[in-house]
């Protein structure tokens, strides 16, 4: 069975049956499922068979305080036992993908919502997600909403003023702070790089918590400002004051090992030519000529007392 719902210019909403719930907070507490409403200005097209329903043109679909919109998006609905009402599982989306929630907003291209999982898998050249002042880029994202919790891979760049962190994973956890949702830390793993003005920090994987801008890197850590650089294995970094702290870890029964430093001299010290030294001049006297009124030269002087020794 296939229907087709079209009103050109009007938007048309199909509400799938749930149990409706007052709020998003109510809702994880009981695990009740929420109401999905689908909306499109273009029509819904209803497919019995395939059990799905497809909107074109400026679709959003809407479960509790999430809207997702998109050029097109497809509906998979399963039935009750009774073969009656209609509950939605899976929702993928389609074209300039836009996520809003209370805690972040999301870009992508493309986008799949399972709903029963609460998780929305978003890909993208790249995907961005804004929370707060914090942006962060990646090929593929996850919202996994009922852990306040985002996912970044491939390419991940987290940016906030002149912070950046770069790494192949990133997990954003969020918090609800004074009526705002901010992140509150990341944890970064594999090829791990935070740069501000004044350092670059590289490691294996790393913790940053974003109010006290302090980090801990693990793993073939490197400190760098400059050309100059220390290596270790474990570093605690203070973005705001500056100082970081390296050390080395030692196992059970060994030594522990050194940290090294590397400073490089100044280039333009390092090139510049050593200052020639002069040669010394001869005293006044041994310069002079045959002196007025016949006196003989100081040189004929030397020679002639010279001889008489």
């Amino acid at each position: 069975m296939r229907r087709l719902f079209y009103l050109l210019g009007i938007a048309i909403a199909f509400i799938f049956a749930g149990a409706s719930v007052s709020s998003a907070a109510t809702a994880k507490k009981a695990e009740k499922p929420q109401q999905v409403v689908l909306t499109s200005e273009g029509g819904l097209e209803w497919n019995g068979n395939k059990k799905t329903l497809t909107a074109e043109e400026k679709a959003l679909v809407v479960r509790g305080d999430t809207a997702l919109g998109a050029d097109k998006i497809i509906a998979y609905y399963k039935e009750n036992a009774a073969g009656k009402d209609g509950e939605v599982y899976l929702v993928k989306a389609f074209g300039n993908i836009i996520i809003t929630t209370p805690k972040q907003v999301v870009y992508a291209d493309t986008a799949v919502y399972e709903i029963e999982k609460s998780v929305i898998i978003l890909k993208g050249n790249p995907v961005k997600l804004v929370a707060g002042q914090e942006q962060m880029t990646a090929k593929v994202l996850e919202l996994w909403q009922k852990e306040d919790m985002a996912v970044a891979r491939q390419n991940v760049t987290a940016q906030k003023d002149t912070r950046r962190l770069e790494a192949d994973t990133v997990k954003a956890y969020f918090v609800k702070k004074e009526n705002t949702t901010q992140v509150e830390r990341f944890e970064a793993e594999d090829n791990v790089t935070i740069t501000n003005d004044k350092e670059t920090v590289q490691g294996d994987s790393g913790v940053y918590l974003v109010d006290k801008e302090t980090a801990t890197l693990r793993g073939n850590v490197k400190i760098s400002q400059g050309k100059n650089f220390i290596l270790g294995e474990v570093a605690d970094i203070n973005m705001k004051t500056g100082v970081s702290r390296l050390q080395m870890l030692s196992e059970k029964g060994k030594p522990r090992g050194q940290v090294r430093g590397v400073f490089v001299p100044d280039e333009e010290k390092k090139n510049k030519k050593p200052t020639s030294l002069e040669k010394p001049k001869a005293p006044a006297a041994l310069k002079e000529e045959n002196s007025v009124g016949g006196h003989e030269t100081n040189e004929k002087l030397l020679s002639s007392s010279n001889e008489g020794e």
